[in-house]
């Protein structure tokens, strides 16, 4: 797969990308209900969770706070029983993790971990792969683990204007 490029010399790489102004980011001590106001009054889909180092943790979704309203299906106790004793322990490792999101009180307990991070000098053909192939609406760019910045789906569309 060949690297998008602006011009046929030049390939646009992830640095040149990413929104590095105004990135917003949460402590892993931070609470659900903060996360959720800074999604809200920001208008974004996800936040990244750094420690004290500015290093990446984890990332809190939208789609990671729909576990914090809707209950997970508890199992009957058969099927409980079923797949704890009989059959894999999937089932029940699922509901367990369901369960502790559910009870999730920090941006560390809600957060899905670990983050999908690019290089600064991945090329953005394949930033976009690495998007479609795990079914992320954004990644974040790192150096050593540390936010450099972010790289959203409106990036491709902006990419289409370019070209």
């Amino acid at each position: 797969m060949e690297a998008k490029t602006v011009n046929n010399n030049e390939k646009i790489l992830a640095k040149d990308v990413m929104k590095t102004d105004n990135i917003i980011s949460v402590s892993p001590e931070t609470s659900v209900k903060e996360v959720a106001r800074l999604l809200i009054d920001n208008k974004i889909s996800a936040i990244p969770v750094v420690n004290k180092f500015n290093e990446i943790l984890g990332v809190v979704s939208e789609g990671d706070l729909i576990s914090k309203v809707v209950k997970p299906h508890e199992p009957g106790l058969g099927s409980f029983l079923f797949h704890a004793a009989l059959a894999s322990n999937d089932k029940v490792l699922e509901y367990r993790k369901a369960m502790a999101r559910w009870n999730a009180k920090t941006a560390e307990d809600a957060m899905t971990a670990p983050a999908i991070c690019v290089r600064a000098d991945e090329p953005v053909e394949n930033v976009g792969k690495i998007m479609l192939d795990d079914k992320v609406k954004r990644v974040f760019v790192a150096d050593e683990g540390h936010l450099l910045g972010v790289i959203s789906r409106s990036v491709f569309v902006e990419l289409l204007l370019r070209e």
